[in-house]
């Protein structure tokens, strides 16, 4: 990109890259955050040495603590060896710590004191280990507003605020969306083997005036269903509807009669639901499964929904995470 806050992120990276210091990137999901973390990792001093990403919304409390501080054999049932964790792993390495609004109050203590002691003790050990990583930390919630309603250590959050970069949302960069798309244009035709050459000038318009909720990683799973269902040189307006994007409320259409009796007002019922709720259900769970890159896990729970009514419905619909 070449937006005027991207190339500023581009300066700040290349200045803390060069030191041990602890950065957190905020940003809207979908905008890039652990593709700059890498970037980070790869101008450090650290660069040849290990690189690990940690979920932090994936794993429950228990297997999250043995994950990063290992575990002695016979900690826990089932725990039949002693197993290192991640902060010995990744000793003179960079750790990238995802979604660090997830980690309950427990966690949130035992990572304060690695940041602050370098020592930490795997569950169920007496020996104190030492560690020397660099944490990369990103979230896309407000730590801030976190730590007012009491989920979140402020000790921890100063700790983790030593030089924050913020990643702008698409929309607000919309300037950079033609060179993004033509970059995923240009990945998934090597990929694909097909041979498209560009974007229509209305539908690059249409890119760019889309709100793109999912930033850039909507985008780019956009492109590459596009790119999948192309069958011409060029990327039109009319390619561009496969997209399923969901229409505005001033587009559902009236019924055309008041229904007069209870059999007719089922019926423009059942047609409403097949229909205009059934096509906007659907726009729904591909939506979520867009901001989710396809992962049929987060996106229930992006959504607020259980993963087995989820999947119910992806079912219904005919929908394939594969294919997002």
């Amino acid at each position: 990109g070449e937006d005027p806050a991207i190339l500023d992120i581009f300066a700040r990276i290349k200045k803390v890259a060069a030191t041990d210091s602890t950065v957190l990137i905020t940003g809207e999901s979908g905008t890039g955050k652990e593709l700059f973390a890498g970037a980070i990792h790869v101008q450090s001093s650290r660069s040849a040495q290990r690189y690990i990403t940690l979920d932090c919304s994936t794993l429950s409390t228990s297997l999250l603590e043995s994950e990063l501080f290992g575990h002695v054999k016979g900690a826990f049932t089932g725990a039949t060896r002693d197993k290192q964790g991640i902060f010995g792993i990744a000793d003179h390495g960079t750790l990238f710590l995802d979604e660090l609004a997830n980690l309950n109050p427990e966690i949130q203590s035992k990572l304060l004191r690695v940041m602050e002691t370098r020592e930490y003790k795997p569950v169920g050990g007496t020996r104190t280990l030492k560690t020397d990583v660099r944490i990369v930390a990103a979230t896309n919630r407000d730590l801030s507003e976190l730590v007012e309603d009491g989920s979140f250590r402020e000790d921890l959050y100063y700790r983790l605020n030593v030089f924050p970069i913020h990643i702008p949302p698409l929309r607000d960069r919309k300037e950079d969306i033609p060179r993004l798309a033509y970059h995923f244009l240009r990945l998934f035709c090597k990929q694909t083997g097909k041979q498209i050459e560009g974007f229509s000038d209305d539908a690059l318009s249409a890119l760019i005036d889309h709100p793109w909720p999912g930033n850039v990683r909507q985008l780019k799973n956009s492109i590459e269903r596009l790119v999948i269902m192309a069958d011409h040189t060029y990327l039109d307006r009319e390619t561009l509807a496969t997209l399923n994007q969901a229409k505005s409320k001033s587009d559902i259409p009236a019924p055309d009669r008041i229904p007069e009796t209870l059999e007719d007002l089922k019926a423009i019922k059942k047609d409403f639901l097949d229909n205009i709720f059934g096509r906007m259900e659907k726009n729904f769970l591909t939506k979520a499964l867009d901001d989710c890159q396809g992962n049929i896990t987060h996106a229930p729970k992006k959504v607020g929904m259980q993963r087995s009514n989820f999947s119910a419905l992806m079912k219904k619909h005919g929908i394939s995470a594969d294919n997002q």
